[in-house]
C-alpha cells in the first residue's frame, strides 16, 4: 500500500507537469497554489491536517495510504483512496497557455475550484458510505497539472489543465473516516453529474473573468468552450494526453482509480 501511495504522490506532485514548469522567460516565478488539502475540518483532522496546511510529498503518501500524516498510524477504517481527474475544456488550456501571468493565475485558481466543487457535491449527495448514505465530511488532496503526461516528450506537449483529486476518505455517521464506496463511485451517472457541476462552476467563473462561453460542445452537447479559440487548435489537444480524461467525458479510462 505504501509503495503504491508513494507512486501516486510522486505522480500528483510531479514538478515537470505543474503549471509552474511552463513559465516563459519573461514571466515572474509562478508561486500559485497548485496543490492543496480539501474537505471538512473533522475529516482532515483525522489525518492530522487542517484546511490550508502545506501539501508535502510525505503528507500525501501517508494520507493516500490512509495514515495520520505525522504519526503514520492507520486512521482510515477501510477501503482505498480514489483518484478523480477533472479536465478543463481544451480552449481554457489554450487561453491559459497564451495568457499573461495574472490571467494564468486566475485560470489555475478557478480550475482547482471547479474540481473542488465536484468532490464536495458528490460526497454530500451520493451514498459513498457503504453505498447507503452520503458522507458527513471528507478529506482530499487536489493537484493541478498543466499537461497530461510527464517527460520525456518527443515534442512539446499541448497544454491541458486538469486536476487530480485524490479522495482520501469520507466520514460516516459516527465520525469514522472510511474509504468511499467502490460501487457508487463507478455508478454511471455519478461521473456525468460531477462533470456537469464542475463545468458549470468553471463556466460561471470564466464569465466573471470576462470570457464568452460557447455551450453545447463535446459528446451529447454536454461541454463548452471559450469563444474565439480556433477549432483547429482544439483538435490536437484531446488525443495527445492519454489517461487524463475526467468527470463526464467519454473515455477509455475509468475516471475513478483506487490507490
Amino acid at each position: 500500500m505504501l509503495d503504491l501511495a508513494r507512486y501516486e504522490a510522486e505522480r500528483a506532485l510531479e514538478p515537470s507537469v505543474s503549471p509552474a514548469a511552463f513559465a516563459r522567460p519573461q514571466d515572474p516565478p509562478n508561486s500559485g497554489e497548485h496543490a492543496r488539502w480539501s474537505g471538512s475540518a473533522a475529516a482532515l483532522g483525522a489525518l492530522g491536517l487542517r484546511p490550508g496546511d502545506p501539501v508535502t510529498p510525505d503528507g500525501v503518501i501517508a494520507a493516500i495510504a490512509g495514515r495520520q500524516v505525522s504519526r503514520r498510524v492507520r486512521v482510515r477504517a477501510d477501503g482505498h483512496a480514489y483518484d478523480l481527474a477533472f479536465r478543463a475544456p481544451d480552449s481554457v488550456s489554450w487561453v491559459w497557455a497564451q495568457g499573461d501571468p495574472v490571467l494564468r493565475a486566475d485560470l489555475e485558481r478557478i480550475v482547482l475550484a471547479a474540481a473542488d466543487r465536484c468532490v464536495d457535491h458528490l460526497v454530500r449527495t451520493r451514498p459513498l458510505v457503504d453505498g447507503v448514505e452520503p458522507g458527513r465530511g471528507y478529506a482530499a488532496v487536489l493537484a493541478l497539472h498543466a499537461v497530461g503526461t510527464p517527460p520525456p516528450w518527443t515534442e512539446p506537449p499541448p497544454p491541458l489543465l486538469h486536476v487530480h483529486a485524490y479522495l482520501i476518505g469520507v466520514l460516516d455517521g459516527v465520525g469514522t473516516l472510511r474509504g468511499p464506496h467502490y460501487g457508487e463511485l463507478h455508478e454511471e451517472t455519478l461521473t456525468r453529474e460531477g462533470g456537469a457541476l464542475g463545468r458549470a462552476a468553471l463556466a460561471a467563473d470564466l464569465r466573471n473573468l470576462g470570457f464568452t462561453i460557447t455551450p453545447g460542445t463535446g459528446p451529447d452537447g454536454r461541454g463548452f468552450e471559450v469563444a474565439g479559440v480556433p477549432p483547429a487548435l482544439l483538435e490536437t489537444a484531446g488525443s495527445a494526453v492519454p489517461g487524463c480524461a475526467g468527470l463526464g467525458e467519454e473515455t477509455d479510462r475509468d475516471p475513478w482509480d483506487y490507490v
